[in-house]
């Protein structure tokens, strides 16, 4: 059943939009293991925040990555910044190792476009739009579990710093954004990344096929989230812009400006990877913080 509800999205939509959809976290998706966490200094030069770990040439997990922050200025003197990358379905040891890190923090930011007083909504209570149907469905056939039933979002740290759906919709409206161009945005990204010999979407779609089904999806899909910064660079506009990563990175980033004001001294911020570069980079440009370390968690066991 899950194989006839996913395979016509999966042939719908190239790879790269099914990436940004998995990517994507709604309060009602609105818009159509670790054993040993790895630690070492953060490099500028080769920092990421989604990779494959691999043992030879054999995937082993889709891993993200929790990069810690610091700076010698005055204004943010003892202030810890920590990205905590996401990827929405996962393995369920993945949520309950990031739990336990979310309370570490004095403040944990959260992204969810939704109106915070609404709370997370249960299974049963949330819609059936596109894009709630295809991480519902590949949640299920990569045997996964979801972020919304796995993070404790009522945690005293939580921190709301999303746009509503008003301000969402508002910013699509106003810089004249919508689901069909994006669509064709990440059309025009896959061909790219085929004529460039990187798009594997013929790899996911054998292995739907396949009777190792779960095991194939997820290393051909994992090599997709891999390459998730150039396929959410697809989706910019000319002024290298977008509702769905820069604007809310910047409503996300004028709540930690405010967390910071308040006195809290360890804040993480927790966010899909895809949106993760955009705030390295405010990091560095508006607070003048350095990556100093860099832990890697799995999120999906390929082995």
């Amino acid at each position: 059943m899950n194989l006839l509800r996913i395979f016509p999205v999966m042939l719908m939509f190239p790879v790269t939009l099914l990436v940004v959809m998995l990517s994507f976290q709604s309060r009602d998706a609105i818009v159509y293991g670790q054993d040993k966490a790895e630690i070492k200094s953060a490099k500028k030069e080769d920092l990421t925040f989604v990779r494959v770990s691999k043992e030879e040439k054999t995937p082993l997990a889709l891993q993200t990555a929790v990069v810690k922050y610091k700076s010698d200025s005055k204004e943010t003197e003892g202030v810890e910044v920590t990205l905590i990358g996401a990827v929405h379905i996962a393995e369920k040891s993945y949520y309950e190792d990031l739990n336990k890190l979310f309370t570490e923090y004095d403040a944990l930011l959260y992204e969810m476009v939704s109106d915070p007083k609404q709370g997370v909504p249960a299974p049963n209570e949330r819609g059936a739009s596109p894009v709630s149907s295809v991480q519902v469905g590949m949640k299920d056939m990569l045997e996964l579990t979801f972020q919304l039933d796995e993070v404790d979002y009522k945690a005293k740290n939580f921190v709301h710093a999303d746009m509503s759906p008003e301000e969402f919709f508002d910013s699509m409206n106003k810089r004249k954004e919508g689901v069909f161009k994006m669509f064709l945005r990440s059309v025009g990204s896959g061909l790219a990344m085929q004529g460039a010999g990187k798009s594997n979407d013929l790899d996911v779609l054998t292995a739907m096929l396949s009777q190792k089904r779960s095991k194939g999806l997820k290393r051909a899909m994992a090599e997709q989230f891999e390459m998730m910064d150039g396929q959410m660079a697809a989706l910019q506009g000319e002024d290298g812009r977008s509702t769905l990563i820069t604007e809310r990175n910047a409503k996300a980033f004028k709540v930690l400006g405010e967390q910071i004001k308040a006195g809290k001294k360890k804040i993480g911020i927790f966010y899909g990877a895809g949106h993760l570069e955009d705030m390295h980079q405010r990091l560095l440009d508006e607070y003048r913080m350095q990556p100093v370390e860099t832990k890697w968690m799995d999120a999906w066991d390929l082995k």
